[in-house]
């Protein structure tokens, strides 16, 4: 046993600890904490249970065999937690039979829906006894007012009680009576008492954190008061198991019931993180950890005897709160009352999700989907039976890396990069606080929020605004994700600054547009308690938010990578502001989750499923992922995008998705086409349907997803997460890194170190120079065009778009609706001149996204780049170069990587204004093949 373990235990004080779950038996982990960390008693409650059960994929296997035999939730919560119980209390005997009944225990609270049903809970409490079926559990009951009848009579039946949610003196107080009564009523009636143990459950630090916030800021008190409670409860508890009462029943063989600290988790940073187990070390008491406490403890926590130590300093402490302003017995009512809200919500969360997952086993798919894919990929159900095969749900969610790779360098990438598959049930539980900081922002003035972003921290928050818009009351989203000068200025054009509030977002905190866009608008700004971030821990912005007093910063946690991120703090502080509905929004994410889960076949299996057919389309040559929305979805196309393009393009092998294209007749697309329809139920606009109708019946595979709802997007995202994984593992690459990003990146540092330098860029010579268009190329290119005019240079270059092959516009131009619809006249110009796919892209933005594809994936694109000359620089406070040109460098080291990895690529500069001269290159490049 580790010294300080024994150091607490000679001191009289047991180690329980708060947390079970599946795992923790299965591995032996429990049975190492027993053996090595002085851990001697087990207990839970029903958010623990939430996590556990909600939380991972252990129970699996178990769910699908109750779910298969018919069982109901109820009867799979009861399975499930038995057998938890049961399997910690059959590791826990020994200490159980060692210490001679004095410790050993493993806890199990009846339900919190019952808190306030004394016949109920009486029922309850005998049920589990009797299920549970072993001496060393404890049934917990709540110590509210109807509870302490429960209390009195479950001990008078031989129930050993772990009474919870004990916060004041009084209320202690009440629960030992009650334990006392329960033992005398069984005495009376002659029955052995010998064998019944009891805790009563004093909670801690949720006094601090009550009771802080309501003390004078000068006062003396703060971060003493829950110590200080918990010293006096002491004080009553030697006093109660010592007098004639006590001693009537102790000659009868009874025990006394324990003192047990709960709730010992440090809630301030600024507290140490020990400090509710370091004070509150005595005799014959329990303190129950969770584990990151207990962890600290053993690390460098200090083992002396303090519980009995201070205890007029402590009295001197309660009796001056009132003096304050602070009424403790009222703080107590409210924190009993929140906590049994508290477990009861966790309670139903659970149940909801064991709902879900049942109701996955049995229907797979939560959404209407229709696969038709005609005879077009006819190994597809071999591949869902050889996933099926090799267990790929359960190993994903086991995160199992061989799934994609299982070298050394692939293996640390892909451990890092699968947190997005249990992330829903933590962001429920950060709901109220996603809410009260909304509330908070909009209370305070705020009317706006710009969004600082790129790639996988800009492309979900603006899903999110063009699917939802701002609710009512709430705030206006908008989202900077370009460096073009025009866009950085007109990001707050029209809005009042000083009702915008600025969000800070990037997973590395280095990304260098977010920089620069902080950089821009603190400048502009001052006020940094407009600023808040979401980023990982330890990341440079988490610093600078701290150093710069942010107003809030939002960790997110650290193994998921940006695209895959649209369900974590990186989708939801933004729909917190829009002030969308978490609830309804999360419970699709978690439905589809549960869908996807190793549980549920691969046939059924609504990840599997897709990810199987688009990894075989690929294999099979339909490498062209062609997405149609009903308007209503239709944002939802940029961040899929993303998010297939990134994670399949790469070592030669890729998906490309093609968003934004208008849907043509079916003899416009080639046999390199596979569409995916998501269709709104309530759509305002039908008219694709019959569209996509006629591209079944000419024998194109189609996926149909009809989504009923708006909130159904959280599904659509964990959906589409899922699928890329599995599609991913079908091409044999790995999904999560991105190994050409860089490239990129190292290039556009390489010409700004020239510019910093030389002030200006290395010069370059058009082949071509004339009319306002600049064109340059490749080297085949240059080659063959050497004396071309400007239309046959273009000409020749589209011509080299072959079958099989797709076209890809790289704008480095604002995006403003004129441009755009401009852009949209040439990518309609080369479809109609091609009948390829033609993809479009607008830079700097586009290289977080489908940049990864166009260096790493099948050399089978010929793109198409455009470029302006600015009107001005606009500065980067502190930089020695403006927005203008950052973006000349990021589409010269882009330009320059393409040809690096030769790819077809021919970049035009307009040298003039960009609306005439687009419609001149759109004249251009039309023409007969």
């Amino acid at each position: 046993m580790k010294e300080r373990a024994m150091k607490l235990s000679a001191l009289g004080q047991s180690i329980w600890y708060d947390n079970i779950e599946r795992g923790l038996i299965r591995t032996g982990e429990m049975a190492r904490m027993i053996r090595e960390d002085g851990v001697v008693g087990v207990t839970s409650n029903p958010s623990i249970f939430e996590k556990a059960i909600g939380g991972s994929s252990e129970y699996d296997e178990a769910f699908r065999t109750l779910v298969d035999g018919g069982a109901d939730a109820d009867a799979i919560y009861r399975a499930l937690v038995l057998e938890d119980i049961q399997g910690a209390a059959d590791l826990l005997r020994p200490a159980y039979d060692r210490t001679k009944g004095g410790d050993g225990y493993i806890s199990i609270e009846v339900s919190p829906q019952l808190a306030h049903e004394t016949a109920k809970t009486i029922e309850a409490a005998r049920e589990w006894w009797k299920w549970v079926d072993r001496p060393n559990v404890m049934i917990k009951i709540p110590a509210t007012p109807e509870g302490m009848p429960a209390i009195q009579q479950a001990t008078a039946d031989g129930i050993s009680v772990n009474v919870t949610l004990i916060f004041t003196v009084g209320q202690y107080e009440d629960v030992a009576s009650a334990y006392l009564a329960g033992l005398e009523e069984r005495v009376a009636a002659g029955k052995p008492v010998d064998g019944i143990a009891s805790v009563a459950s004093f909670f801690v630090s949720r006094i601090d954190s009550k009771i802080d916030p309501r003390l004078p800021e000068d006062s003396g008190s703060r971060g003493l008061v829950a110590i200080a409670n918990s010293k006096v409860a002491y004080e009553a508890y030697k006093r109660i198991f010592a007098g004639k009462r006590w001693e009537a029943l102790h000659g009868a063989g009874a025990r006394p019931q324990r003192m047990l600290w709960a709730s010992t988790s440090t809630k301030n940073p600024a507290y140490r993180d020990v400090l509710y187990v370091e004070e509150l070390i005595g005799p014959n008491t329990v303190n129950t950890v969770p584990p990151k406490t207990l962890d600290a403890f053993l690390d460098h926590g200090e083992a002396k005897a303090t519980l009995e130590a201070g205890v007029a300093d402590a009295h001197a402490v309660l009796n001056g709160l009132a003096g304050e302003g602070v009424d403790l017995a009222a703080a107590g009512e409210e924190l009993l009352r929140e906590g049994v809200a508290s477990f009861a919500a966790s309670f139903e969360k659970l149940m909801t999700c064991i709902a879900f997952r049942r109701e996955a086993v049995l229907e797979g798919d939560p959404r209407k989907v229709r696969y038709a894919l005609g005879d077009t990929l006819p190994d597809v159900e071999a591949r869902l039976a050889k996933l099926a095969e090799s267990n790929m749900a359960a190993r994903i969610w086991a995160r199992d890396p061989s799934v994609w790779r299982d070298d050394e360098e692939h293996r640390a990438v892909i451990e890092n990069r699968l947190g997005w598959l249990e992330i829903v049930p933590p962001m429920r539980e950060a709901i109220p606080e996603l809410k009260k900081f909304a509330k908070s922002i909009v209370d305070g003035g705020y009317r706006h929020v710009l969004l600082l972003g790129m790639g996988g921290s800009s492309l979900c928050p603006e899903v999110l605004r063009e699917t939802f818009g701002p609710k009512e009351g709430y705030l206006d989203l908008r989202v900077l994700d370009s460096t073009d000068p025009d866009a950085v200025e007109g990001a707050t054009e029209g809005i009042d600054l000083d009702e915008t509030l600025f969000l800070v977002a990037s997973k590395s905190g280095t990304t260098t547009e977010v920089k620069a866009f902080y950089q821009y608008f603190a400048y502009r700004v001052h006020d940094h308690s407009r600023f808040i971030a979401v980023t990982d821990p330890g990341t440079i912005l988490n610093k600078l938010a701290r150093e710069e007093r942010f107003r809030k910063t939002f960790v997110n946690p650290p193994d998921i990578g940006g695209r895959y991120s649209a369900l974590s703090y990186f989708g939801l502080v933004p729909a917190a502001l829009l002030g969308i509905d978490l609830e309804a929004y999360l419970d699709d994410a978690l439905r589809m989750s549960h869908a996807c889960g190793s549980c549920v076949q691969a046939e059924k299996n609504p990840g599997i499923r897709m990810g199987a057919v688009l990894g075989e389309a690929a294999l099979a040559g339909r490498d062209k992922l062609t997405l149609l929305f009903s308007p209503e979805f239709a944002a939802l196309g940029s961040w899929v995008e993303q998010l297939v393009a990134e994670s399949t393009g790469k070592e030669g092998k890729g998906i490309v998705p093609v968003d934004g294209e208008s849907l043509g007749t079916p003899d416009q697309y080639g046999e390199d086409r596979i569409f995916v329809y998501t269709r709104y139920a309530n759509t305002r606009d039908t008219a694709q349907d019959a569209g996509v109708a006629a591209l079944e019946s000419a024998g194109h595979p189609v996926i149909t997803i009809q989504v009923e709802t708006l909130e159904d997007l959280a599904g659509e995202f964990f959906r589409w997460e899922m699928a890329t994984a599995v599609a991913g593992a079908v091409l044999g690459i790995d999904p999560f890194d991105e190994p050409n990003v860089k490239e990129s990146k190292d290039l556009t540092k390489e010409l700004l170190d020239v510019f910093e330098s030389q002030g200006t860029f290395p010069k370059e010579k058009p082949l071509v120079s004339r009319g306002g268009l600049e064109l340059y190329g490749d080297d085949e290119w240059r080659d063959r065009c050497a004396g071309c005019s400007a239309r046959e240079a273009l000409q020749f270059h589209v011509g080299r778009a072959e079958e099989g092959d797709f076209l890809a516009v790289l704008a480095y131009l604002p995006s403003t609706p004129a441009i755009r619809a401009q852009i949209d006249a040439i990518r309609a110009a080369l479809r109609a001149r091609t009948n390829l796919p033609v993809t479009v892209g607008y830079g700097p933005r586009f290289l977080h996204s489908t940049g990864q594809l166009h260096k790493g994936g099948t050399n089978n694109g010929v793109f198409l780049q455009i470029t302006t000359k600015d009107a001005s620089d606009l500065a980067i406070p502190d930089w020695k170069f403006g927005f203008s040109t950052l973006k000349q460098a990021q589409a010269r080291g882009d330009f320059q990587a393409l040809t690096k990895h030769g790819r077809r690529v021919v970049r035009v500069h307009l040298d003039g204004d960009a609306k005439e001269l687009l419609a001149g290159l759109e004249d251009r490049l039309k023409g007969d093949r």
